[in-house]
């Protein structure tokens, strides 16, 4: 079973670095995802899922559903607001991006967590003239940006390498998911999966009982039809079992936000209060249910190999 994702930037080395953030939460799952610029989609058909930053979320929807659409909201890990925390208070501090909306966000995210004592100008370096933003590199102590482009492949190649000081301190900002947009991502993944499987086993039970009726002399009709009976059953543990991983996500998400936050249960159908459990109660349901759906594949295999001795 295969997932085709198609990571989205403004252009390569932007949809590179959301790539890396989408490794960090599905791993293997993404060994084949594709990089495609924006602005360049015509087919919302070429993948199942397309998956993009916060910045480039709306010139995505324009040409991708948005049953399609994940948005990744990338932050910087915490080290980097200690290494900027670190530059002397009335310093002038330069946002070196491609653009000045992302430059805009994270001097944003600088003053949330107590970064105000130093002036922060923002350097859009696709936005602006190559003479002005030369103008602004000679000028610079201290750089801070998005590590690919204050790295070698943008700021310490030509031209712009031909404008700095020799003084200069270069803070560059390695980006992860949210947990909230990990999460997000996970429960669309494991939705699509579900789903996939929901439709192969349920063509398979119905060419199981359809065989039945058309063989009723068959000796092998019992063999088919408890088989059928339980591709069937597994399906309903399927559908459970992934209802109950996606509560598990967001309880251990909600918990951090606060252990009082009113959650609604998928089966009882009724809001209960989630409160916090010394034991970590919301963490062993998840490890529970990920046993569980191993071994519901563990069925599966069991059932094919039934499958596979009758033909």
């Amino acid at each position: 079973m295969k997932l085709n994702i198609a990571v989205a930037g403004s252009n390569t080395m932007n949809a590179e670095e959301v790539l890396d953030a989408v490794r960090l939460i599905l791993g293997n799952l993404v060994r084949d995802a594709m990089l495609v610029i924006t602005k360049e989609i015509t087919d919302a058909n070429m993948a199942d899922l397309f998956i993009c930053a916060t910045t480039q979320a709306e010139e995505l929807a324009k040409r991708v559903p948005s049953n399609k659409i994940i948005v990744l909201d990338l932050q910087p890990t915490s080290q980097f607001f200690v290494e900027v925390a670190r530059i002397p208070v009335g310093q002038t501090v330069y946002v070196f991006n491609s653009n000045s909306k992302y430059a805009k966000r994270l001097v944003e995210s600088c003053h949330r967590v107590g970064i105000r004592e130093v002036e922060f100008i923002l350097l859009g370096y696709e936005e602006l003239s190559e003479q002005k933003v030369a103008a602004s590199l000679r000028n610079a102590k201290y750089i801070i940006g998005i590590a690919k482009q204050v790295g070698e492949t943008i700021l310490l190649s030509p031209p712009y390498a031909d404008f700095l000081r020799t003084d200069v301190h270069i803070i560059g900002i390695h980006r992860v998911a949210s947990m909230q947009s990990a999460c997000l991502l996970i429960q669309w993944s494991a939705a699509y999966f579900q789903q996939t499987v929901t439709r192969q086993v349920a063509m398979l039970t119905t060419k199981l009982r359809q065989a039945v009726v058309q063989n009723q002399a068959n000796d092998e009709i019992g063999d088919l039809s408890c088989i059928a009976n339980e591709l069937e059953r597994l399906l309903t543990e399927s559908n459970q079992l992934i209802f109950t991983m996606h509560d598990a996500v967001m309880k251990s998400f909600a918990n951090q936000i606060s252990p009082h936050i009113t959650m609604v249960d998928y089966y009882k159908k009724s809001a209960h209060s989630k409160t916090t459990d010394p034991d970590g109660s919301s963490n062993r349901e998840i490890v529970e249910t990920l046993e569980n759906i191993s071994s519901l594949n563990e069925k599966y295999l069991r059932l094919s190999k039934k499958l596979s001795a009758i033909k």
